[in-house]
């Protein structure tokens, strides 16, 4: 009789403790080390925020997306702006392809998210001028416009590529991507009308340039570009810092001589606007020097804003060239709707940044091995930051990103 009474005492505590921790352990006892972390397709945070955020992004904490207690990633993929599931996260790493600029990242693909946006007020640039766009359509984040940021078609390397259409027959091109890219990108601008308003190079490196020399090389009368914008900084300092960048800026140095010096635009300072139809270009900043990942850190960032929607784009401005950039521009008056990731969405700029942005949606120029940071063994055995990057986006309440893993991505 005490055996049993002993074994069915023992059986209640066991059951006790089961429903203690089923019902309160999840939410009141994880430490830092694992608050915020990646499963399958979600990324998400537990019910209990440690580090809470004075302005989350979407009006709540990274806590409570839809009552859950779990605030969502949602990656919207394909070419039709719809959603997809990401597949296994288990390929190889693949040469990223440039010296001192290597990128990395972790899976973290979600359920569709509804892409259309309620109305927003006119975009507001403090302390550097203010620029404003006519909202024509109010459920769209571009009205009749479209920004489609493009996936590497001829590798599994990084690249920044993104052509944004004004809705009435003119494009802003966003660096480009590799030389191998160019014919690629020529034919999407073509299909697009082949007019180029305003093309933006963020820095002289060839994932970034490569397919802008090659156009303008070799395709230079097949479209129409009305200007070229960039900031270089002097040839020594690069054939100091990066032989690779001093390079790409010879290149385009020797086409640029060839080029209408109208057309040429390499003294852009901060604030200046520039006009392409209905939308807006804010330059942020002109070119850095830093003492640390100098080309970089040299990254011009830029806000293109359409039917009152903001993209910042950061190019691959890293800690030192983002810290800068916040002491020298008001970040949270620019009103940033969408955000490209710095340095393909790994050491790049810091957590400060995205929360003086407070972006509702964003973009990652990230390849699938970058982003299930895979060092060639498999999921999560590389070096990189991506994941940190994520955990950023978690805490600030950010649930819609567009990654070039999915294939181009289109946002109307």
């Amino acid at each position: 009789m005490r055996r049993d009474s002993y074994w069915k005492q023992s059986a209640a505590c066991v059951l006790a403790l089961m429903l203690l921790l089923v019902s309160g352990g999840r939410a009141d006892s994880f430490a830092m080390g694992g608050s915020y972390k990646a499963q399958a397709q979600t990324l998400y945070s537990p019910g209990k925020v440690i580090v809470v955020d004075d302005e989350p992004a979407g009006g709540g904490s990274a806590g409570g997306a839809g009552g859950s207690g779990e605030a969502q990633i949602t990656s919207v993929g394909g070419d039709g702006g719809q959603a997809q599931q990401a597949g296994d996260a288990g390929q190889t790493q693949q040469a990223a392809g440039q010296t001192g600029d290597s990128t990395q990242a972790q899976q973290a693909a979600g359920q569709a998210g509804d892409t259309q946006a309620a109305a927003r007020p006119a975009p507001v640039v403090a302390a550097i001028g203010s620029v404003q766009t006519t909202v024509t359509d109010s459920s769209t984040w571009f009205g009749p416009g479209r920004l489609t940021m493009y996936a590497n078609n001829a590798s599994t390397a990084q690249l920044l590529s993104v052509i944004i259409e004004n809705g009435e027959g003119g494009l802003i091109v966003v660096d480009g991507g590799w030389t191998e890219n160019a014919d690629y990108l020529l034919n999407q601008i073509k299909e697009k009308g082949g007019h180029v308003m305003a093309w933006l190079v963020t820095h002289p490196h060839s994932d970034h340039a490569g397919a802008l020399a090659e156009i303008l090389s070799k395709h230079s009368g097949e479209i129409t570009i009305d200007g070229i914008y960039y900031s270089f900084l002097e040839d020594s300092w690069y054939q100091e810092k990066d032989s690779n960048a001093a390079g790409m800026v010879q290149h385009l140095k020797s086409i640029f001589a060839q080029m209408p010096q109208e057309k040429l635009h390499g003294n852009i300072v901060s604030g200046q606007v520039i006009e392409a139809g209905p939308a807006r270009i804010q330059v942020l900043n002109p070119a850095y020097k830093t003492s640390s990942d100098f080309v970089n850190n040299s990254s011009v960032a830029y806000m293109v804003s359409l039917n009152g929607t903001n993209v910042v784009f950061l190019g691959d401005l890293a800690l030192a060239g983002g810290d800068r950039l916040m002491s020298e521009v008001d970040l949270r008056a620019l009103d940033c709707d969408i955000v490209q990731m710095a340095h393909h969405g790994q050491n790049g700029v810091d957590y400060e940044v995205y929360k003086a942005l407070k972006p509702r949606a964003s973009l990652w120029p990230t390849p699938q091995w970058l982003w299930d940071n895979d060092g060639g063994s498999g999921y999560g055995t590389g070096n990189w930051k991506t994941q940190e990057t994520k955990n950023w986006l978690v805490r600030l309440g950010v649930q819609e990103t567009y990654c070039i893993k999915d294939g181009n991505q289109v946002i109307e």
